[in-house]
């Protein structure tokens, strides 16, 4: 899946970048972003440029690491960790600041015009120590 592998490699690179205006470049300025994990719904691009710089200050260390892929230029399914250590405690996925953390998960990423025009996020903290 020649195409997929393609997405993934610029998608990989640049969330690890950590930087926002690399990572906002890749969405269509339409684009929406759901985030079951964090209970967040149909995010326009502001509010995902908000999502990013608070999950970056919330935690230190952190990676993407792809563990899959499948799909089309249109849409890519990438399976992924978000490996990172806490800076601050989130009673509501039960994690003290200090946890490494380990969170697994699926996005859904429909993509038009070589942009990403919606993001679904399935993850689920896989461990914590």
């Amino acid at each position: 899946m020649t195409a997929a592998h393609g997405v993934i490699a610029i998608l990989e690179s640049t969330y690890n970048s950590l930087d926002l205006d690399s990572i906002l470049s890749l969405y269509a300025d339409d684009a929406k972003l759901t985030a079951h994990l964090f209970e967040l719904v149909g995010l326009d691009k502001v509010q995902i440029r908000a999502f990013y710089a608070d999950l970056f200050e919330s935690n230190g260390d952190i990676e993407f690491v792809t563990r899959c892929i499948s799909g089309t230029p249109e849409l890519v399914i990438w399976e992924c960790d978000v490996r990172c250590t806490a800076r601050k405690s989130s009673p509501a996925l039960g994690i003290a600041r200090g946890d490494a953390v380990v969170m697994r998960g699926v996005s859904l990423l429909t993509w038009r015009d070589g942009l990403i025009a919606e993001q679904k996020d399935y993850f689920h903290v896989a461990r914590k120590s």
